[in-house]
């Protein structure tokens, strides 16, 4: 065998290079996903009926922080929110909140006392620098030739790292987008 390298050297790197051209690319592109982490959960909202596609103006007028501390706010109904010249009233928007932990990517369902208790920032970056941004996931490719295919999602970024979240009813966000709205970032952090 180590005749046979010796022999076939040239042969050998035209191989072997090609493959760690592909590892070298796929561990500088995945690698930094595993190391981003923020010290800070945060707060959102999403529709529990069905109509998901003309929630996301709703849920945007009806929450927001102010002093630190999350703000309910009546929204007129007899409004059309999502301009689908249905009245809001018709709509009947059911909305849940929800506390998501980032260390453990998993979130659970919150009643309003225990989201207006909470400090709360609504700056879109957490204190440490990590983002929450909406995004397409590709799938992994077999060598450029075999689509891996690509699903809609939210992500915790910083910089060009990303890391999909894990939010309730995030299997329906692929059609409809509207249904997540970030309401703030709890403060202060775990630490």
């Amino acid at each position: 065998m180590e005749a046979f390298i010796k022999q076939n050297l040239t042969l050998v790197l035209a191989f072997l290079l090609p493959v760690i051209l592909i590892v070298f690319v796929a561990l500088s592109t995945y690698l930094p996903s595993l190391f981003l982490s923020t010290n800070y959960n945060f707060v959102y909202a999403t529709c529990a009926n069905d109509d998901y596609y003309n929630c996301g103006n709703y849920l945007q007028k009806r929450y927001e922080v102010a002093g630190g501390k999350l703000i309910v706010k009546e929204v007129d109904l007899t409004t059309d929110s999502d301009g689908d010249t249905i009245p809001d009233i018709k709509e009947n928007y059911v909305t849940r909140l929800f506390l998501h932990d980032t260390k453990s990517n998993e979130s659970r369902e919150i009643s309003l006392d225990e989201a207006t208790g909470l400090s709360l920032s609504n700056l879109l970056t957490s204190p440490d620098g990590v983002s929450i941004s909406s995004d397409y996931n590709h799938g992994p490719e077999f060598l450029f030739v075999f689509d891996g295919g690509s699903s809609y999602g939210y992500y915790l970024m910083k910089g060009g790292s990303k890391v999909k979240l894990n939010l309730i009813n995030g299997d329906k966000n692929y059609y409809y987008r509207d249904n997540f709205h970030f309401i703030g970032w709890v403060t202060p952090g775990r630490n």
